[in-house]
């Protein structure tokens, strides 16, 4: 079927659905911000920055080369983040309980004196030594596996910057904050075993942040109202193309090309074909009173008296 609008029949559609876009558009801008905020469970950022530390070299042109070396491995530490090397570690990290020290451990305390009989400096201990005191901490977390870790963390940096980031995406924001932070100390102690290298620090590590990135629910609001006017200037449209109903007289002259023989006006319902017949019998009938005291000229007749 080939249906062609203009843009005056756009504009009455708009005219006519106006009401109905408003409507609809409300509806879905209400529908779309508590959906998500109902159905969408938030998730929460949580981001570390690690530096590639510049080769120190007395040349310049040494050390810029050194610096874009330095710029391009970065792409090589992030593949090696996200690899099961680094996000195993992770993982039995954070599930494991873990020794910590309690107290530290403090060292022998020696004294010297002069042995009279030998003839010689003696050392003798003063206080005696003390090992550090650990105590087994509990796991964090209990179900955190490398699957999800993977899904969670990604690597970025900006161009021709040597510190990158970790950045790692939860439903918790402390979990978010521990997970960043722990591949960063992971992958800090394995890259120099992996690449024999040890220019990687830590810049910043990773904090809890209360407010959710997503969903960002005022997007979702915007969308929501702009597909419910959509959806209502669409209905809008297809009524317009599918109705079939005469709407001007010209259509059938012009375009139709036949005779017009007439027009029947629109007729109320009537309960009874009798009672309609007797109405209109009784305004006939209070026409023709009304008439009768009227002259040819339109002017009521006045009534005379011979004297």
């Amino acid at each position: 079927m080939n249906e062609q609008i203009d843009l005056s029949q756009l504009w009455n559609v708009i005219k006519r659905s106006f009401i109905a876009m408003i409507l609809l558009g409300i509806l879905g801008m209400g529908i779309a911000y508590f959906g998500s905020k109902t159905f969408i469970a938030p998730k929460y950022a949580a981001s570390t920055s690690m530096l590639v530390n510049r080769k120190q070299d007395t040349n310049p042109n040494m050390q810029l080369n050194a610096q874009q070396a330095d710029i391009q491995i970065i792409n090589t530490y992030k593949d090696i983040i996200t690899r099961p090397v680094i996000l195993r570690a992770v993982a039995d990290d954070l599930t494991s309980p873990h020794r910590v020290v309690a107290k530290k451990g403090t060292k022998a305390v020696y004294g010297t004196r002069y042995n009279a009989t030998t003839g010689i400096q003696e050392r003798y201990v003063v206080k005696a030594a003390e090992p550090a005191q650990y105590k087994l901490k509990p796991a964090k977390y209990s179900n955190i596996t490398e699957a999800d870790l993977g899904k969670m963390v990604s690597v970025s940096n900006a161009q021709n910057s040597q510190v990158f980031s970790v950045n790692v995406r939860d439903t918790n924001p402390v979990r978010a904050r521990d997970v960043a932070n722990e591949i960063a100390q992971v992958f800090k102690d394995k890259i120099a075993t992996i690449m024999s290298v040890s220019n990687v620090s830590v810049v910043s590590k990773a904090t809890a942040n209360p407010s959710p990135v997503s969903p960002r629910l005022k997007l979702m609001s915007i969308i929501g109202l702009i597909l419910g006017v959509l959806v209502a200037l669409l209905w809008g449209l297809i009524r317009e193309l599918t109705d079939r109903t005469i709407k001007d007289m010209d259509y059938i002259t012009n375009d139709l090309r036949l005779v017009n023989l007439g027009i029947v006006n629109y007729v109320q319902k009537m309960s009874d074909l009798d009672e309609a017949i007797e109405k209109s019998r009784d305004h006939s009938d209070s026409k023709s009173n009304n008439t009768e005291n009227v002259d040819r000229l339109g002017y009521p007749q006045r009534s005379r008296r011979r004297i």
